[in-house]
């Protein structure tokens, strides 16, 4: 491999780990103690950390020297593979947490609204935008996709259970027609992709 070559693994390996982490050249270079010209210079290959500055990306990533260093496709590590399992559980969580004392303290509360059950059906929309969140970053069309009808779907059942059944035709149509261009956003998506 000549060094040109190698100066390219490097940089692309660089900048696949950085986005999977989700981070900006400022960010990481903060964390390297560095410039961030300097970890743009490394990622389009005009230049290349020291054996030092290596070990460090490599540490910060949870991947190996070689890892960053190989012309074999980029690993995805266990930190990465963690991150993604947990992160979206854990905010999920926090949305339901959330909605459970909202229904506890409207329960406490000595005025009567006879409807804080509702507080877990508006927190049907909300645990969608934030799989949403975490689908846009991590995942492909599909699941974002999915995520997206969640949101329509939602807030669909959200009206529903709000107002009177005599408006539920009011807000079906509107909710259809918006998941028909979803999903022909998503589609389109997929074709302009390939």
């Amino acid at each position: 491999m000549t060094e040109q070559e190698f100066k390219s693994v490097v940089a692309r390996k660089i900048a696949y780990y950085r986005k999977l982490e989700g981070i900006t050249q400022g960010q990481l270079a903060e964390i390297l103690n560095y410039s961030d010209k300097s970890v743009s210079k490394w990622e389009r290959g005009e230049g290349i950390p020291d054996a030092y500055v290596l070990s460090l990306i490599a540490e910060h990533f949870g991947v190996t020297l070689n890892d960053l260093t190989s012309v074999e496709e980029p690993k995805i590590s266990g930190k990465f593979i963690k991150k993604r399992e947990f992160v979206p559980y854990l905010s999920v969580g926090l949305v339901w947490l959330v909605a459970a004392l909202v229904f506890f303290i409207l329960e406490i509360i000595p005025v009567s609204i006879e409807r804080e059950w509702l507080s877990f059906i508006y927190a049907v929309p909300v645990m969608f935008i934030v799989i949403t969140v975490f689908s846009c970053l991590w995942y492909k069309n599909v699941a974002r996709a999915l995520s997206v009808s969640g949101i329509i779907w939602g807030v669909f059942v959200s009206l529903i259970v709000t107002f009177p059944l005599a408006k539920v035709a009011f807000f079906l149509i509107p909710c259809a027609i918006f998941q028909a261009l979803v999903i022909l956003w998503f589609y389109m998506m997929s074709r302009t992709s390939k």
